[in-house]
């Protein structure tokens, strides 16, 4: 490896150090290219080439044939004399035309046209380039099953299909890339029968595409909408895409083909010569002249654009109130999001420089958490918008992927999706999952262990400069640097709510995760260089983040932490471990007949299931005085988690539980021997060690006591805090009523155990029984208990309103509540 002496990266090659270096330059000594189009300046050919391609539809033929005979003689290994005919040909008298390669100078730009048919052609003046542009002459520059080769070869000969426009606005991204693999989604997991016996610890369920939109609470709602409208498209008479919304993408399954190469593969492969696809602005509809456009077609020609425009050209356009709208909902982001999930850099962040895909992701999430009305009637286009975005720029220009910018935006909005309650939204997301994760390897930001290790070889000696400027150049560089660690680490949190949402194993591996958690948020939040510099000199440690590896082994070994941990990097060490608990429980599952039929793992796992467990109980009491508001975020996620796994990782319980649920919410009170049959081993696992059920029972509790003290409006913790109600649910439907409910104690379960009478309330409770108190349920063994708790959880679930996933879990809850047995 060869490492920078300007910062922490390393190299493989030294051709590659010496391009990095490059970029700690300062301006006037960097070698730079312009572009004789629009005039600006890259430091490598080869970028500027790319954005020729994609910017201004011109393609440079850089390639140099050496060739100087004529076709027939380079054929048959003749010597040519390079006449018209040559003397080989003339002897031969082949009917072979004596034909040589094209003269044309290397370098010449030919620019793509477009015929009125739809058809594309070259310039006269690139003639080696005809040939290639002939067999895509009768297809659409923009058409998605043959710009980008979804179809196989088969399909696209002689067919009409290219002939068709999609509108890039109404698109679905699985239509677009081969990197969008769609999969076939399970919604209701069969149950494996073992002996006449159900085993349930295969029974997870994707929550996110359990479609319950069709279901009322009185379980007389059509289950059949849950099918894809589909639409044709219509054939083009033109170049240039239809209006927005006015046409579907087509919705006919067939198999894709890669033709896009890895983020992190772009130049090492010859690509197949492709049509670029316009800008983004150029194919929205124009509004008719002296027409005055609305506030969100405004904003949606504005995020539409590279950047944000200048001030007089936004006045000239009539887009200052899409601007001003934009700026409302960036404050939402900044007021309400950016203190759970702090990726982008709050001081030196402004509208005008921030990438407008980028803009879109965070507009999304602030529409989601605005109380304005009008703000929320838009957060469902606004997201549709957003994810055909990334799309669009993803396709148009591969070097999107290696563009952190691009990677935080699809982050934000893949976040968005998964709390949005919207299907297809969340199915994008789940494809466009894979994007993400491999474009961060590509950037090394995701990577083995054995670079982990060699990153955290280096040491931050902190500022080591006193000019103002080399100073603030110092702090900016820094600070991409911790962004970059920081948008991996939200990518890592978002894989594991992905992964905790839907039942399915992350596509993070722990091993390649960055080898430092991020840096203290109050070096992160620092308004000026100089503050930067001041508090990273006292303490020096603190601007790389603490090492995993280190803090990870103290947190499971339950010994006190020896360096500064940031109170995210907890939440994230509590994330891992949760991990590490969730593929346990996974390797349980195969270990069955209906999968491996391996020897049973469960006993095997115990003393780790343990150890993760007291781990997760250990980094709590670390985190039970937050100083800050993102501080308590922090605390209460880690909460959730805690409680959350002790309930995961008990046997069987919430597996049964969920198998009900399922089988209640998709088929209604219907009679089924395995239903019935998972109704008796719940009560019979309550009742054969009530104890374990009463710390179940308290672990939900406190999940509801924490979401009550401070409301985590993420979508994860939203699906943590309905996993509790329904446990609290079952359990106050199915645990029976034991002799000593009566002679027990009454204690609340519901609020915080951080004070020596409650916890030794709560010791004896689960020890002896007695009353439990949750909300308003004054006992949750009596009769009126899960009407009362129902309706908790619907009041808790209304201020969670932002997030349609909220009233997806509502109504299961309510379907549940609803059912008798």
């Amino acid at each position: 490896m060869f490492p920078c002496d300007q910062c922490r990266r390393s190299f493989n090659r030294p051709s590659h150090l010496n391009r990095h270096r490059m970029t700690h330059l300062p301006s006037s000594r960097r070698r730079v290219v312009t572009c004789t189009y629009c005039e600006r300046t890259f430091s490598r050919q080869d970028v500027l080439l790319r954005h020729l391609r994609a910017t201004h539809d011109v393609i440079r033929d850089t390639s140099v044939s050496n060739q100087k005979s004529c076709h027939r003689c380079v054929r048959h290994k003749l010597r040519c004399d390079r006449e018209q005919p040559c003397g080989s040909c003339h002897t031969a008298k082949s009917t072979d035309p004596c034909s040589y390669p094209s003269s044309a100078e290397p370098g010449t730009p030919s620019r793509t046209l477009r015929a009125p048919g739809g058809s594309s052609f070259s310039t006269p003046s690139v003639r080696r380039d005809s040939e290639r542009c002939v067999r895509f002459a009768n297809h659409s520059v923009v058409d998605s099953r043959d710009a980008f080769g979804p179809c196989p070869p088969a399909a696209n000969e002689g067919s009409h299909i290219g002939q068709q426009h999609i509108d890039p606005l109404d698109m679905d991204a699985a239509d677009f890339s081969p990197v969008f693999e769609s999969d076939g989604f399970n919604t209701i997991l069969q149950p494996f029968e073992v002996d006449g016996w159900i085993d349930f610890r295969g029974s997870g369920l994707d929550w996110l595409d359990f479609d319950v939109s069709s279901i009322d609470f009185d379980l007389s709602g059509d289950h059949s909408g849950d099918a894809d409208a589909t639409m044709a498209s219509p054939a083009a008479d033109s170049t240039n895409p239809p209006a927005i919304h006015s046409v579907a993408a087509p919705s006919t399954a067939l198999p894709r083909q890669n033709v896009l190469p890895w983020p992190f593969e772009q130049g090492q492969d010859a690509q197949t010569p492709r049509f670029p696809l316009p800008r983004l602005h150029q194919i929205l509809p124009q509004p008719p002249p002296g027409t005055q456009p609305s506030t969100v077609d405004s904003l949606l020609r504005l995020l539409s654009c590279q950047q944000i425009p200048h001030l007089n050209e936004l006045t000239n356009t009539n887009m200052s109130p899409g601007l001003e709208l934009l700026r409302r909902l960036t404050d939402v982001y900044f007021s309400g999001f950016q203190i759970v999930q702090s990726i982008v850099h709050a001081p030196t962040w402004n509208v005008a420089d921030c990438p407008t895909v980028l803009l879109a992701a965070m507009a999304c999430i602030g529409s989601a958490l605005s109380d304005e009305s009008d703000v929320t009637e838009l957060s469902n286009s606004l997201g549709d918008f957003c994810g055909s975005m990334i799309t669009w720029l993803g396709v148009t220009d591969n070097s999107s992927y290696s563009d952190v910018s691009y990677l935080a935006a699809l982050c934000l909005h893949q976040i968005y999706s998964l709390g949005s309650g919207n299907r297809q939204l969340y199915q994008n997301a789940d494809r466009t999952r894979g994007v993400l994760i491999g474009s961060l390897r590509g950037l090394g930001l995701l990577s083995s262990r054995i670079s982990n290790l060699q990153q955290s070889a280096t040491e931050d000696a902190g500022p080591t400069t006193n000019d103002p400027r080399e100073l603030h150049a110092e702090w900016l560089a820094w600070v991409a640097c911790e962004r970059d660690r920081r948008v991996a680490w939200a990518s890592f949190e978002y894989d594991c709510s992905l992964c905790t949402l839907t039942n399915r194993r992350g596509a993070v591996d722990l091993s390649e995760l960055p080898a430092r958690l991020p840096c203290s948020d109050s070096l992160w939040d620092a308004q000026s260089a100089n503050a930067w510099a001041a508090l990273k000199s006292r303490a020096p440690s603190r601007g790389q983040g603490a090492m995993l590896s280190g803090v990870l082994g103290l947190i499971i070994s339950g010994r006190p932490l020896v360096e500064h941990v940031s109170m995210w990097g907890k939440r994230l060490c509590a994330q891992i471990i949760g991990r590490l608990l969730w593929d346990l429980k996974q390797l349980e599952k195969l270990s069955t007949p209906e999968y491996c039929g391996l020897p049973s793992l469960f006993k095997s796992h115990q003393q780790s299931k343990v150890s993760l467990l007291r781990g997760l109980d250990s980094l709590l009491t670390l985190m039970t005085e937050p100083a800050s508001t993102s501080d308590l975020i922090s605390y209460n996620i880690s909460s959730l988690l805690c409680h959350y796994s002790h309930m995961y990782a008990s046997d069987d319980i919430m597996d049964i539980i969920i198998f009900i649920i399922r089988n209640v919410v998709s088929k209604g009170p219907s009679c089924d021997e395995r239903l019935d049959m998972a109704r008796q081993r719940l009560t019979s696992g309550f009742q054969s060690d009530p104890k374990r059920a009463r710390k179940l029972l308290w672990h939900a509790g406190q999940i509801v006591a924490v979401a009550t003290e401070y409301l985590v409006s993420a979508p994860c913790e939203i699906m943590r805090l309905f996993k509790a109600y329904v446990f609290i649910l079952a359990y106050a439907k199915y645990s029976g009523y034991p002799a000593e409910h009566c002679n027990g104690v009454k204690v609340r379960l519901d609020v915080p155990s951080r004070h020596a009478d409650q916890e030794k309330a709560v010791a004896k409770y689960i020890q002896h029984g007695g009353q439990a108190q949750i909300g308003t349920a004054q006992d949750v063994l009596s009769r009126a208990s899960t009407a009362n708790i129902t309706k908790d959880a619907h009041v808790m679930f209304q201020r969670l309103h932002s997030w349609g996933l909220a009233e997806k879990f509502a109504k299961i809850l309510q379907c549940f509540e609803n059912f008798e047995e």
